[in-house]
């Protein structure tokens, strides 16, 4: 707490100077002012007898110098006592203090309000990159739904069409095996006659020679390679399957005499239908120069 009150001792001699000082100065001015009186003007008789003698420029008397006031001395303040003088240095340390606590706490305030936008502008960025992510996300899982509802239609339509070709091929083979059926019964209840057996050799006749008209040899062939494959026929003449059960030892020939029984549909088969029904299941041998 300040202390504001004088010790006893203090107030007489602060009075006592102050009059020291003021009767210094008026001994000042009083003797600046007696000093600046200027001379008393000089008086000269004329006599009228004499001639009077040129005139003379009548030479002013100069006024004295005026002498330069010395220089006022200030007062000098009194003297602070130690303790006052300390009392004033806490004060202004204090002061200071309270001056840099005030700007170290708007430093803190402004360091603090720097500190929240960072983190608003953070949250914000990351609430845009959380959006961002959720719509990447949702878009993916679009795109797969897409995707799976796509593969699941695919799947379907061969499931069908597999459907399709099933059924076909059981109606097929249905109506194949019972006309079989009646073939062998007509051939168990007449033996075939030589005509038969010519149709027969006629028709296996012109399947080999369809099936050499669409054979491409090879570049690389080497003498008269023979190829036998085991070909099932359809009613229609369509190649039900083919396979190999004899190669000819030159694999490029084997691929292009299949390649040609493929080319080669449909089929040519018998009108009689005792003896298309000998052409169900094939052996043909297929030579570049056919052999008997």
């Amino acid at each position: 707490m300040r202390e504001d009150t004088v010790k006893p001792g203090r107030l007489p001699a602060a009075i006592l100077a102050v009059l020291v000082h003021l009767l210094f100065i008026g001994f000042l001015i009083f003797s600046v002012n007696w000093r600046s009186h200027p001379p008393p003007p000089v008086m000269a008789d004329l006599w009228e007898a004499l001639p009077p003698p040129p005139a003379r420029p009548v030479v002013k008397p100069q006024p004295a110098p005026k002498p330069k006031p010395e220089p006022l001395v200030e007062p000098q303040p009194p003297q602070p006592q130690p303790d006052i003088a300390l009392k004033e240095k806490k004060r202004k340390e204090r002061l200071e203090r309270e001056q840099q606590q005030a700007q170290l706490e708007q430093q803190k305030r402004a360091e603090a309000q720097q500190r929240k936008q960072q983190q608003l502008q953070q949250q914000k960025q990351e609430a845009e990159q959380r959006k961002q992510a959720e719509q990447e996300k949702q878009q993916q899982e679009k795109q797969l739904a897409a995707k799976r509802k796509q593969d699941e239609m695919k799947r379907k339509q061969e499931a069908l069409l597999k459907l399709n070709a099933q059924q076909a091929r059981d109606l097929m083979n249905k109506e194949l095996a019972s006309e079989t059926s009646r073939l062998q019964q007509a051939q168990q209840a007449s033996q075939l006659g030589a005509e038969q057996a010519k149709m027969e050799a006629t028709y296996k006749e012109r399947i080999r020679s369809k099936i050499a008209s669409m054979l491409n040899l090879p570049e690389n062939m080497v003498g008269n390679p023979k190829a036998v494959f085991a070909v099932t026929v359809l009613p229609s003449g369509e190649v039900g399957s083919v396979k190999l059960i004899s190669s000819s030892g030159q694999p490029a020939y084997d691929t292009a005499v299949e390649r040609a029984i493929l080319k080669a549909v449909p089929l040519p088969l018998p009108p009689d239908k005792a003896v298309a029904a000998r052409f169900r299941d094939l052996t043909l041998p297929i030579q570049p120069k056919q052999e008997n």
